[in-house]
């Protein structure tokens, strides 16, 4: 049996100044990925290397091209960095595409590894938190330290200590390892409605890296992900609509005269079906993203829910993503 190795390749080993790390993997709303990913587009940081492996990341399908398949291949995990001109900190970026499938402590220790080789002293994640807000407001950034010292210093960046709860995947488990190994991190939690959690939100994107700017004493104009936000706003608009109209029919039928209860109780039903139907597009929606196999579990349910027009771009920017 071959011998599954892991390889980190970075192209040098660059003498930074007190970098802070940043990392982020795919999460709800894609506020990680949005945050981080702009922030390295933005200061135009370098490529320093990836790291390769199957060890973390178990394929459970293949692509097929040109009418052959072809091998499976690692996800992309890569290093960036990023001078700053001025006093602050530089940065080193990492960037995964999908979280990792197994051993995800021991592919968090080995970004310390190299984190902690270029000389960071603190990691950074961020994440999104479900809440019951409206799209339209704007979201509050919660935050959680991995140590009680750096509290203190949170409440001077317009933020919401965490106090209890969960942070689940890689955007929670890296500052995890990092306080085993006494590295300071901080996890920035961008607010995001519930009923959009498998939709990508550059307004809670936008949140987060306001904070995580002043935190670590950078300007960067933002201005790109208000316009993304904008161009996400139709959608969520539309799913409001439909949440809004659906329980005002129902609202309105409890007013009508007697022997209409059977009428409601059908409405609420339909209600019902729906948010459990939608729910688990967006999870299916959420697999294929990770394991093209799941694609056509996908397209099944699509059909059978009648929402395949509606959902048909997002479903063809799957094979786009793949292609890339």
């Amino acid at each position: 049996m071959r011998t599954v190795k892991t390889v980190v390749k970075l192209r040098e080993e660059p003498q930074l100044r007190s970098p802070a790390l940043i990392a982020a993997w795919p999460g709800m709303g894609y506020v990680a990925t949005g945050a981080a990913g702009y922030l390295k587009d933005a200061l135009q940081a370098k490529e320093l290397g990836d790291l390769t492996s199957f060890e973390f990341f178990e394929p459970t399908g293949v692509v097929v091209e040109r009418g052959a398949v072809r091998a499976p291949r690692p996800p992309r995990n890569k290093f960036y960095y990023w001078r700053n001109p001025g006093q602050g900190n530089d940065l080193l970026i990492f960037l995964g595409d999908v979280q990792p499938t197994t051993k995800g402590y021991q592919y968090a220790n080995i970004i310390l590894d190299v984190a902690i080789k270029l000389g960071v002293s603190r990691v950074y994640t961020c994440a999104a938190t479900p809440a019951s807000i409206h799209h339209r407001e704007r979201p509050k950034v919660l935050a959680v330290p991995n140590h009680p010292n750096l509290s203190q210093l949170l409440r001077g960046y317009n933020v919401v200590l965490l106090e209890e709860g969960h942070i689940g995947g890689m955007n929670g488990l890296l500052i995890g390892a990092a306080r085993a190994r006494r590295i300071e991190g901080v996890c920035l939690l961008g607010e995001i409605p519930y009923y959009a959690v498998g939709i990508p939100n550059p307004k809670a994107s936008k949140a987060v890296l306001q904070v995580l700017a002043k935190m670590l004493d950078i300007e960067v104009d933002l201005s790109e992900l208000d316009f993304l936000a904008k161009q996400t706003e139709e959608e969520l608009e539309q799913l409001a609509r439909s949440s809004e109209q659906m329980a005002q029919l129902v609202a309105s039928l409890e007013y009508e005269e007697d022997g209409l209860e059977e009428e409601v109780a059908g409405v609420e039903h339909s209600l019902e079906e729906e948010f459990k139907m939608r729910r688990r597009l967006e999870r299916l929606f959420r697999q294929a993203e990770r394991d093209r196999s799941k694609i056509t579990d996908l397209k099944v349910e699509l059909d059978r829910s009648g929402l395949f027009q509606e959902y048909e771009d997002r479903f063809l920017n799957l094979f786009r993503k793949g292609n890339q």
